[in-house]
């Protein structure tokens, strides 16, 4: 298979890569500008012979022994921004293959600028085991899970001890009020500041499926935890399940939220014969989710490759 990997330590290398991935597509390329820091140490660019762009990998010093690669699949990136969905389908040997390269690449640059180790994140879509073998690389740490459903939704029924819980499901356009608490929310569980007009984007960023989004409410009426359930394939996707610090939701909370979830799912969106949530590394939201019922489907890690 012919794919040729080239380096550019171009300061806006990164930048152009970008601007050519999103070419042709029916949203901007996004807005990198950032701190020189951020900027990565060298990148590794894979393309066909014919010069069309397969995938690029960044590398950035993680500390004076070990360099962190950042990669991306033209293909697959095109596609999830296309759909506005993770892309499922099977990876290709020619992924698989330009991945092991640009990695490899990667793995040089770190080594002649005298770094002993190369950690990258799995990315959970199938090929990290078959990257991993390629190159010799070790799990260092698990991420996070994926857990689903064994049972049809229509025939899922809640543990009879749950505690109660209020919920409110979240229009489509929510109004100033709601996008306030929102914001307030989201700087709570990311740590950094969120204003209405975030909060706003956040909810237009969301896929062009069909969809629902459940907020857990304290006693004292403020949001516990978001979930967005997005339905494709008659499956429900949620990406993460958010939750308040702040609010310290016991696990048991949790899974009745999880029950009011799948309750709204099947009043709205009937169609749906499966939930499948991932979790990123969090003791409550799996405790909650193995109380309620799923099963780990799929995990992803963290990778160590020695140089």
């Amino acid at each position: 298979m012919s794919i040729t990997v080239e380096y550019d330590r171009d300061a806006d290398a990164d930048v152009h890569l970008y601007e050519e991935l999103y070419a042709g597509l029916p949203v901007p390329a996004p807005d990198l500008t950032r701190e020189d820091l951020d900027r990565p140490a060298a990148v590794a660019v894979a393309r066909r012979p014919d010069g069309e762009l397969l995938g690029w990998a960044e590398v950035h010093d993680h500390d004076d022994r070990t360099a962190d690669a950042q990669w991306l699949l033209v293909s697959r990136e095109r596609e999830r921004i296309s759909t506005g969905r993770a892309v499922r389908r099977a990876a290709t040997d020619e992924d698989l293959e330009t991945v092991v390269r640009l990695l490899r690449g990667a793995a040089n640059s770190a080594a002649a600028a005298g770094r002993t180790a190369l950690e990258w994140d799995g990315s959970g879509d199938g090929l990290d085991a078959r990257i991993a073998a390629e190159l010799g690389a070790e799990e260092s740490e698990e991420l996070g899970r994926r857990w689903t459903t064994t049972a049809p939704l229509a025939d899922w029924r809640p543990q009879q001890d749950l505690p109660p819980v209020t919920v409110r499901p979240v229009p489509g356009k929510p109004d100033a009020r709601l996008l306030a608490e929102h914001a307030r929310f989201y700087s709570d569980v990311t740590g950094q500041p969120y204003t209405p007009e975030d909060a706003a984007e956040v909810h237009a960023d969301l896929p062009p499926l069909p969809q629902a989004t459940l907020d857990l409410l304290t006693p004292a009426g403020d949001v516990a935890a978001q979930a967005t359930a997005v339905i494709l394939d008659e499956t429900a996707h949620v990406d993460v399940i958010f939750r308040s610090q702040a609010a310290d939701t016991e696990a048991a909370v949790l899974t009745a939220f999880v029950a009011e979830l799948v309750a709204l799912l099947r009043r709205e969106h009937p169609g749906a014969g499966t939930l499948e949530v991932q979790e990123h590394g969090d003791p409550v939201t799996a405790e909650a989710l193995a109380a309620a019922g799923l099963c780990v489907t799929d995990r992803w890690c963290r990778y160590r490759m020695g140089l």
